[in-house]
Formats: C-alpha cells, structure tokens, sequence
C-alpha cells in the first residue's frame, strides 16, 4: 500500500511538475530509473537554474522545517504533523512547478528523497527513527542552494 501511494505521488509529480497551462504534459520519463538515481550533480561545473516559483516553494519548505526545529524534543505525532505540513508543501511545489530540460531533471533529483521522506514521517511510528528520517530530509533541502540557483 505504501509503496503503491508513493508510486501515485511519484507519477504526479512527474505529470504536474512542467505544466506550462493547466493541461499536464507528460514526459518520457522511466520513473523507476529517476527514482533510483537521486545523486546531485552540477550542470558541467555550475548550478543548475530554477525559476523564481520553484525557489519561493523551496523557501516555504526550509521554512518548515527550521520552525520544526524549534523544539529540541519533538512528540511522534509532532513529526507526523510535520510531515503532513511538507507534503503540502511539496505539492504547492509540483503544482505550480514550470521548469523544463535538464534543470527540471535535476530538481527531480533532489526532490525524490524528500517526497519519499516527508511520506514517512507522515506514517512514523517511532521517535528515534523520525528524527533520523527528519535530519535527513532537512539535509536534503539544504542543499538545495548549493546545486541550483
């Protein structure tokens, strides 16, 4: 079932994630292959680029998450919660996502594992473990800023 939903929200991410108008267009992407190959990489050396949409909503979920971090002993349901809060966040992202071409490839890379996280904690049943799966994902979207500009 799990893995079922992440397959659903994986797929939207890839239809919504370059609608120009409000008709998704679809992609040739094997989302298998996407899913798996998450390392970041610089575009020959540089920065990948993102438009101004996409680093607001990224902005919106490091801003979620360092509110998260104000308390130093989060609840498990406090991380569940937050885990609802990045999913929306994410799909704020994918909706209003415009990006095309290899800069889109790449955002894809590094949004995976937080979509795939942010699912977790919102289905986590023990603190130790939220809390890796949090530094992790909060990992990720630092360093957002250091792949794309």
């Amino acid at each position: 079932m799990k893995k079922s939903l992440f397959t659903v929200i994986y797929a939207s991410f890839l239809l919504s994630c370059s609608q120009s108008t409000n008709k998704p267009e679809l992609h040739d992407h094997d989302t298998d292959s996407v899913a798996a190959d998450t390392r970041l990489t610089f575009n020959n050396g540089a920065k990948w680029q993102a438009d101004s949409i996409t680093n607001h909503n990224v902005i919106r979920l490091r801003t979620t998450a360092n509110m998260f971090r104000v308390d130093p002993f989060p609840p498990l349901n406090s991380y569940q919660i937050l885990g609802n809060d990045l999913s929306g966040d994410i799909d704020t992202l994918l909706r209003q996502c415009k990006m095309k071409g290899d800069d889109h490839e790449a955002l894809h890379k590094w949004l995976t594992p937080i979509i795939r996280q942010s699912y977790s904690l919102k289905n986590i049943t023990d603190t130790a473990i939220a809390k890796k799966v949090f530094d992790s994902l909060d990992q990720r979207i630092g360093l957002f800023h250091q792949y794309f500009e």
